[in-house]
């Protein structure tokens, strides 16, 4: 039995990400639909002035000078793309394989951030405009982090403009100004809505209009959420493409597939790629439907702050195996970094929480005020090791090979015929982890192990790991035969 000694998961620091020389980073592979609007970051840190380069590039797309690939692509393909970025301290390269094709949207995981924890329906332009420039500030769209994720709360109780949709209040007086604002940072603009009359988060806010539909009246009669009889799918999709939103984030309870794919074939028939997310109560009956129709959905309640929240989000939904992977996303809810109502997770928990988003995989959107970002937080949300077993481009999820007395460890295969492994202590007390055999997984021959959280290889070549991890604790490790 190999037992590692030191019983704190260690945190590497996060270096300044706008100084020395450059590397990439971000997911090896990048999808896009035919003749619609391309927009990708080259995620690199490094310090500036960076000069980005480019060989095999899709006829259409061009890289501009602060890394933006952008333009569009007439023609399915898949294209062997070799990025460059280089300072005058020296150069970086990376293949980046770009899939142009029907179902080619999130093939991994989507990262960035969500506005719902930080300022609930409190939020306009200026919010999220600082989001956007704190999102590269801070570094973290250096690091893959593209999406600005507007939750509810944006929303006028109002229908008009050029397309008879959704109107935004006041604090957003042009939505196409802020989206071209985004883009030109690199980054990519998310919005939400729902069926309902008043949707959540909202007082007295219409996202449909009409009759109450009766089918459904009863379902929410004590909160007055009521699905509208007279739908709009089309003329909100319409208006979303044409200011240019990228994300879209569907809500409603109890979610049924006829108007998950209403809404879906709409967003697939709409002029602009954007990433498909249901949510909150998706069925496991359900499961081979909503995968087809969106790109991530979520059979869970919000994630708070509190560790009970992050053990009954984040574990036993193996159930969703079989229907996950690239395009196709179980959604765990945004991580919950950022204290709430009295609550919070220590910063062990905080590990433990990223841990299991990051090797489930699930899609990794923080909700921290980023111009408040800690070192710990950095370090917690900017390890490029530990993004890179999210990012994964086989998209395999998760399975729990030990479950024992409090303690869980966790198996993904990545794509370089490795395994990224999860050790979780979900008890009171620190301890150390069942032994994991690598043999009774096809693993033999002894195996080189590195700690992702700590950026350090384990001495030696291993038969076996048990580790001790601090209560309500996680490790991540990569093993590589």
């Amino acid at each position: 039995m190999d037992i590692e000694r030191n019983p704190r998961t260690t945190l590497a620091p996060a270096p300044a990400w706008n100084a020395g020389a450059p590397a990439i980073h971000g997911p090896d592979v990048y999808g896009a639909s035919p003749g619609k609007e391309f927009l990708y970051l080259i995620p690199t840190v490094g310090e500036r002035p960076v000069r980005f380069s480019t060989e095999g590039l899709p006829p259409g797309l061009a890289v501009q000078e602060d890394g933006r690939i952008a333009g569009r692509v007439a023609s399915p393909g898949t294209y062997r793309v070799l990025l460059a970025a280089e300072n005058r301290h020296g150069r970086a390269e990376k293949e980046l394989t770009v899939v142009i094709g029907e179902d080619a949207l999130a093939l991994t995981p989507p990262m960035g951030w969500n506005s719902w924890n930080c300022f609930r329906s409190e939020i306009d332009e200026n919010k999220v405009l600082r989001i956007a420039e704190g999102m590269v500030a801070s570094g973290l769209a250096a690091y893959g982090y593209s999406y600005v994720n507007l939750d509810s709360g944006w929303q006028s109780g109002q229908r008009g403009g050029r397309f008879g949709s959704i109107l935004p209040h006041a604090g957003f007086p042009d939505m196409g100004r802020l989206c071209g604002k985004v883009h030109a940072l690199g980054l990519k603009l998310g919005i939400y809505s729902g069926p309902y009359v008043v949707p959540w988060g909202t007082k007295g806010c219409g996202s449909t209009s009409g009759r109450i539909d009766t089918r459904f009246a009863g379902r929410f009669d004590h909160e007055r959420k009521y699905i509208g009889l007279h739908k709009h799918e089309a003329e909100d999709v319409a208006q979303w493409a044409d200011w240019g939103i990228d994300y879209f984030k569907y809500d409603w309870a109890h979610t049924d597939m006829e108007l998950a794919g209403r809404m879906g074939r709409a967003l697939r028939q709409c002029p602009r790629d954007i990433v498909y997310s249901v949510t909150t109560s998706v069925r496991l009956a359900d499961a081979a439907t909503a995968a087809d129709l969106c790109h991530l959905w979520r059979a869970n309640a919000d994630t708070a702050p509190t560790w009970e929240s992050v053990v009954k989000n984040g574990f036993g939904n193996e159930a969703w195996n079989p229907f996950i992977g690239p395009g196709h996303w179980f959604d765990l809810d945004m991580t919950a970094l950022l204290p709430r109502d009295g609550k919070c997770l220590t910063e062990t928990e905080q590990i433990a929480c990223f841990t299991c988003w990051a090797i489930r995989p699930t899609p990794l959107l923080v909700d921290c005020r980023l111009d408040q970002l800690a070192d710990f937080t950095r370090s917690l949300l900017c390890n490029e090791e530990v993004l890179a077993v999210n990012q994964d481009v086989l998209g395999l999820p998760a399975l729990a090979v030990i479950r024992q007395d409090g303690w869980e460890v966790q198996l993904k295969p990545l794509a370089d015929g490795g395994y990224a492994v999860g050790v979780f202590n979900l008890t009171e007390e620190a301890g150390i982890s069942p032994e994991l055999v690598f043999a009774k997984f096809g693993l033999d021959g002894g195996i080189r192990v590195r700690d992702l959280w700590a950026k350090q290889d384990l001495t030696g070549r291993r038969e076996s790991l048990s580790v001790p991890v601090e209560a309500h604790g996680a490790k991540l490790f990569r093993a590589v035969p």
